[in-house]
């Protein structure tokens, strides 16, 4: 089942919360019996030395061992802190034990706690201790101690009302971290969640071809507000696109229809005895015929490289050699243009389709010679760049205009000097071009200085 980014977010938010706020409340939970049990042991101890010290004290004031009297400040002391003391001289006789009844009342106290202490402390396991401390005056052995109490029950009432109102407190403090966290999340994940819903909803029309809705506002989250700028940007891409697609179709109706207009009346005047047959009419019908031919042939040329960009006859040849000989074929060319001309460079070798890369140089320098006025200049210069062959021709020629450098690549485009002289052509040669340097892994790419010429570049790989 799907969710909405929000309560993904909720929930993994407060999942980890709740993960981290668990295991710090049980390590800390844990920690604090521990160090808790170690200062009753402490305490235990410090008890047991003042009684012991206090029964030495007792003999030293007289020198002996006093009477079963002044033994019960201590003795009774100490059972109210749940410790049995028993005395003995040296000869193991007993001076002093609790008597029974002060025991039983010990324990009626004890057990009269018991069940609070229970409460706040759980199930507590009773480990009766025993042990025997001599006892010395002057470094004399004088008797000893035998001293009984219980490990954790030893815990007073309000130990384990501290402790149990720590763990209460713990419980408390996590449960509302946890409230916090799901508020704090909740928050957070509107925040990222509200423009990420404006950029679907954005796209949403830009789908259904609407690119004139605003695009969502900025925010302050970089990687948002990157999407925010690809996506407007994607929408002006596709705009231009839609742009380029009408026109498209109105220059390919263009293309066509002139052509099929002239054939048909030629046709017709003949077939109505307007016009005699003859050969020049019928061989002007043919030429219109070519030129749809030719048309069509070319936009089935481009989606052939397109859709068999794996199927290239590839070889290795010198570029240099091949770009030689098609600047041969040129020379008359230039010489009716009276342009100035020149082949840099140095031999080459690549692994490319030999026949496309022909037909890319024949292009590059076609459009070159179509653009570039008398007197002008053409170079072509091929060099290499690490694992790269470079191929540039540059020309003197009127250059392009910087609202037209983004288009010219695109089929059927023809830029304004083209529509607006008698150059002929029919705006996919560069097309052409693009889609073989795109076969061959390679890039094309064009500089222009408007007015004053044009350079493209093309970028191959020299072995694959």
């Amino acid at each position: 089942m799907n969710h909405t980014i929000k309560w993904q977010f909720i929930f993994s938010f407060v999942s980890i919360s709740f993960i981290i706020i668990g295991a710090f409340s049980v390590m800390t939970l844990s920690l604090m019996d521990n160090h808790f049990a170690k200062y009753v042991a402490e305490r235990q101890e410090s008890d047991l030395i003042e009684y012991t010290t206090g029964l030495e004290r007792l003999y030293e004031e007289k020198g002996e061992w006093p009477t079963t009297a002044a033994f019960d400040p201590i003795g009774l002391e100490s059972l109210h802190n749940s410790i049995t003391l028993k005395v003995y001289d040296n000869e193991k006789n007993l001076l002093w034990s609790p008597s029974s009844s002060d025991m039983m009342g010990n324990e009626q106290n004890m057990q009269g706690n018991a069940p609070n202490t229970g409460n706040m402390m759980g199930a507590i396991e009773n480990t009766p201790i025993e042990k025997t401390v001599p006892l010395f005056n002057d470094e004399q052995k004088i008797g000893e101690a035998l001293i009984s109490y219980m490990g954790p029950t030893a815990y007073s009432e309000y130990d384990a009302s501290f402790i149990a109102d720590m763990k209460n407190n713990f419980i408390i403090v996590a449960m509302v971290a946890l409230v916090f966290s799901f508020f704090f999340a909740a928050l957070v994940a509107k925040k990222i969640s509200r423009p990420i819903v404006r950029v679907k909803d954005f796209t949403r029309e830009i789908a259904k071809g609407d690119y004139s809705s605003s695009s969502p506002e900025k925010t302050n989250i970089k990687e948002i507000d990157e999407l925010i700028v690809s996506v407007n940007d994607l929408s002006i891409q596709l705009e231009n696109q839609q742009a380029i697609r009408n026109q498209l179709s109105s220059d390919i109706s263009h293309e066509i229809r002139t052509p099929l207009t002239t054939l048909k009346g030629n046709l017709e005047a003949m077939i109505d005895g307007i016009w005699e047959v003859t050969d020049e009419r019928l061989q002007s019908s043919y030429d219109e015929v070519n030129r749809i031919t030719r048309l069509i042939g070319s936009i089935d040329k481009i989606n052939e490289i397109e859709n068999h960009q794996d199927m290239l006859n590839k070889s290795s040849f010198d570029l240099y050699v091949l770009a030689e000989t098609i600047f041969s074929n040129f020379e008359a060319l230039f010489a009716k243009k009276n342009i100035h001309y020149s082949l840099d460079g140095n031999s080459l070798f690549i692994t490319a389709d030999k026949d496309k890369i022909s037909q890319v140089i024949t292009n590059l320098l076609s459009n070159a010679i179509k653009f570039t006025p008398s007197e002008g200049k053409i170079t072509l210069k091929i060099s290499q760049e690490k694992n790269q062959a470079l191929l540039s021709v540059t020309d003197t020629g009127e250059g392009i205009s910087p609202k037209e450098i983004n288009h010219i690549f695109e089929r059927f485009y023809m830029s304004d000097f083209s529509r607006n002289s008698l150059l002929g052509g029919q705006g996919i040669g560069l097309s052409i071009v693009k889609t073989i340097i795109k076969a061959h892994k390679g890039t094309i790419t064009v500089k222009s200085d408007y007015g004053k010429g044009s350079t493209f570049t093309v970028i191959l790989p020299v072995k694959r």
